[in-house]
């Protein structure tokens, strides 16, 4: 890592928090505000440190509504997940330092299509799978994994949803950090980094709660939407450059 100046761990910090705001305000939305941002200052976080930071909200929002998560749908997602994380894997070890910026920001886009796309499904064993599969890949590469599970539970109750996508997120991240630590992707500046910045998170988490009468649901969603989009074309075109 490179030393970070204090203005560049203020701007990862206040995106940190601000994700945690969207995120709890919104149900979505941290990973598409941190990782553009930190992919911007800090391209070699990506996407170790984003998926550990993820770890403490995605205990919470599974242990909180434990009683609803799908298991029969979890498994399946994870079947393909696996498989997905294996893949993300591979490419990170095949695709030249160079364009691995290229990829973070077209897996920022992709997330971001996925999101809304508007897709009519319904969880069943292979579109779980195939959800998973997809998961798998974008989470392991760029830690955005979340929206190929959404598009499939998007029209399930929001507790089904939240439980049984914090769950996946949460075995996903166990077994990609772990794959990715096989490989000697994983170093403990990684670590740090995800623990200054987790406090944020959390406090961003917090104040959702005492903001949530206050922010437009109408207008947020489309902004982090539209933020994610214009970072992503940005990553991409400073790694072509």
């Amino acid at each position: 890592m490179h030393d970070l100046s204090t203005i560049a761990l203020v701007g990862l910090l206040v995106a940190s928090a601000v994700g945690g705001v969207i995120q709890g305000a919104i149900g979505f939305g941290f990973a598409l505000v941190a990782v553009p941002t930190i992919a911007l200052v800090e391209p070699d976080a990506i996407p170790v440190t984003v998926m550990l930071m993820a770890v403490p909200m995605t205990i919470v929002m599974a242990l909180r509504e434990r009683a609803h998560i799908d298991v029969g749908g979890f498994a399946t997602i994870m079947v393909g997940r696996v498989v997905g994380i294996a893949g993300g894997v591979l490419l990170l070890e095949l695709v030249p330092e160079s364009g691995l910026t290229v990829l973070v920001g077209v897996m920022i886009m992709l997330g971001v299509a996925l999101s809304v796309g508007g897709l009519d499904i319904e969880p069943q064993r292979w579109v779980n799978v195939g959800a998973g599969v997809l998961s798998g890949v974008m989470g392991t590469t760029s830690a955005i994994g979340g929206p190929a599970l959404a598009v499939v539970y998007q029209r399930r109750p929001g507790p089904e949803l939240r439980s049984t996508l914090a769950l996946s997120y949460l075995a996903g991240i166990v077994i990609a950090v772990g794959a990715l630590a096989a490989v000697g992707r994983v170093e403990g500046w990684h670590v740090w980094l995800a623990l200054e910045l987790v406090p944020a998170l959390l406090l961003g988490l917090w104040l959702s709660f005492r903001l949530a009468s206050v922010l437009d649901r109408g207008w947020l969603r489309p902004a982090v939407l539209a933020f994610a989009a214009v970072s992503g074309v940005v990553i991409v075109v400073r790694g072509l450059a």
